[in-house]
C-alpha cells in the first residue's frame, strides 16, 4: 500500500513537471514581441528610404541599435532559464526513478525470502 501511494506521488509529479515544461515551450510572447519589432522597423525604414535624410537615418540606426542590444540580452536569459529548468527537472526525474527501481528491488528480495 505504500509504496502504491509513493508510486502515485511520483506519477502526480511526473505530470506537474511535463505540464511546466509545456508551459514554458508553449509560452513563446517573445516571438511576438520580435514580430512586432520587426514590422515597425519596416515601416520605419519605408519612411526613411522615402526622406533621404541622412539625420533622420542615423537617428533610426542609433534606435534600432539600442532595441538590438535590448533583444540581445533578453534572449541568453531566457535560455539559461529554459535550460536550468530542464536541469532541475531531469535531476527530479532521475531521482524518482532511482526511488521506484529500487521500491522494485526491495520487492523482488521480499518474495524471494518468503518462498
Amino acid at each position: 500500500m505504500m509504496k502504491s501511494t509513493e508510486v502515485k506521488k511520483v506519477v502526480n509529479r511526473v505530470k506537474d513537471v511535463r505540464t511546466k515544461l509545456l508551459t514554458k515551450i508553449n509560452d513563446q510572447t517573445w516571438i511576438d514581441d520580435a514580430k512586432k519589432y520587426a514590422d515597425k522597423q519596416k515601416q520605419e525604414v519605408k519612411k526613411i528610404i522615402n526622406a533621404e535624410n541622412l539625420a533622420k537615418v542615423k537617428g533610426f540606426i542609433d534606435k534600432e541599435r539600442k532595441e538590438l542590444e535590448k533583444l540581445q540580452k533578453q534572449l541568453p536569459n531566457e535560455v539559461k532559464k529554459l535550460r536550468s529548468f530542464v536541469q532541475t527537472q531531469r535531476k527530479e526525474l532521475e531521482k524518482l526513478l532511482r526511488r521506484v527501481k529500487a521500491g522494485k528491488g526491495i520487492r523482488k528480495a521480499k518474495k524471494k525470502s518468503s518462498a
